[in-house]
């Protein structure tokens, strides 16, 4: 009976001590972090994530978990045996399983698929490091300072109704690049078969040895305003619009966009809701062009909600009373009711051209 009490109080001895050893020791020379492979991407889109931990002690850890609180809109495309996921409507828990021998470094990919738009954070984690008997014992908090982008889906023009298609096109192609017809001088530009001697500037082309000539801009405009609708109540419908077709909404401004400006053109953009981590008020980006103009653009949409601060009619008032004149306005929006049509009918008659985009469940309506 004695042996059988010492038997007992050896063992646990040795397993307080290697608790103690685990406790003290286990967490030096050891070191996780966590990385995305892209940091800005389009809803359904995936992405890499990736755990690397390091072991650079003697010791070996035989069991430690990672935990993480994820955004419930990161989807793990597969779920593997060493790791656990519990969703929750916003949120999800991600727990990674290790075991690390001595001087050691694991890296663990996952791929995630974006399913919205948004700003995700993932600012923090917990190690929980195991004993040889598998009990968990200490646990340290880190910080990963990781954060995802995701811009609305784009579609492809022929996805856009007839109209709106047909429209954009037209828009995109009001520019020339041949016909310099207005009277200002915009810069310098080589000379080209066909330019009258007039136009050479002598100073230029005597500075550089190249035959230089005034470069003027087109008369003919393609500049774009889109304008967004956030309202999902219609009153005079009496029915409430669904979160998904504000998306699918939000998808076609955004593709418009990028349509008018992949091709050399200039977009604006005008949204009566609000932004989240911004003041309350109508977002208004200028009419500019480039990539960089387009991604700032696409940035401002991750953080759109259909949240209205500033009713549409108003907001149409507003853009009647600034009395602008030549401008392009691609108004994408659920519904419209008869005094929005009326404001757009005085819109177009002070020389402007408004076209209407319907997204409705299930595709796009006139």
């Amino acid at each position: 009976m004695s042996a059988i009490i010492w038997i007992v109080l050896l063992m646990f001895v040795l397993y307080m001590a290697q608790r103690v050893l685990f406790n003290f020791f286990g967490f030096r020379g050891l070191s996780y972090s966590r990385s995305f492979s892209a940091f800005r991407l389009h809803a359904g889109q995936s992405v890499w994530m990736s755990e690397t931990i390091a072991n650079r002690k003697r010791m070996p850890l035989p069991w430690m978990r990672v935990e993480t609180m994820l955004p419930g809109q990161l989807e793990f495309k597969q779920r593997e045996a060493d790791t656990s996921i519990h969703r929750g409507d916003r949120l999800q828990n991600h727990a990674s399983l290790f075991s690390v021998p001595s001087y050691t470094e694991i890296v663990r990919k996952h791929e995630i698929i974006c399913t919205h738009r948004g700003k995700y954070k993932v600012d923090s984690y917990t190690v929980t490091l195991g004993d040889w008997v598998g009990i968990p014992g200490k646990s340290s908090q880190g910080k990963s300072e990781c954060e995802l982008i995701v811009y609305p889906a784009l579609r492809d023009l022929r996805d856009f109704p007839l109209d709106a298609r047909k429209y954009l096109q037209s828009v995109r192609s009001m520019a020339s690049p041949i016909m310099e017809d207005h009277p200002d001088v915009s810069g310098i530009r080589p000379y080209r078969e066909g330019d009258s001697m007039r136009m050479v500037n002598w100073s230029a082309s005597a500075k550089t040895g190249q035959l230089l000539v005034h470069k003027r801009e087109s008369m003919r405009d393609n500049d774009l305003i889109v304008i967004l609708n956030a309202e999902l109540l219609d009153q005079t419908g009496n029915r409430r619009i669904e979160p998904e077709d504000f998306e699918s909404a939000l998808s076609y401004a955004a593709s418009a966009a990028q349509y008018v400006i992949s091709g050399g053109g200039k977009a604006g953009f005008i949204f009566n809701g609000i932004r989240v981590g911004e003041e309350a008020g109508v977002y208004r980006a200028p009419v500019r062009g480039g990539a960089a103009h387009m991604d700032s653009l696409l940035e401002a949409m991750a953080s759109f909600r259909p949240v209205t601060a500033l009713g549409l009619s108003f907001l149409l008032e507003q853009l009647v009373e600034e009395r602008t004149r030549g401008q392009n306005y691609l108004l994408v929006t659920a519904f419209i009711d008869g005094k929005q049509e009326e404001l757009v009918r005085r819109l177009r008659n002070q020389g402007n051209t408004v076209q209407l985009l319907f997204a409705v469940k299930g595709g796009v309506g006139r």
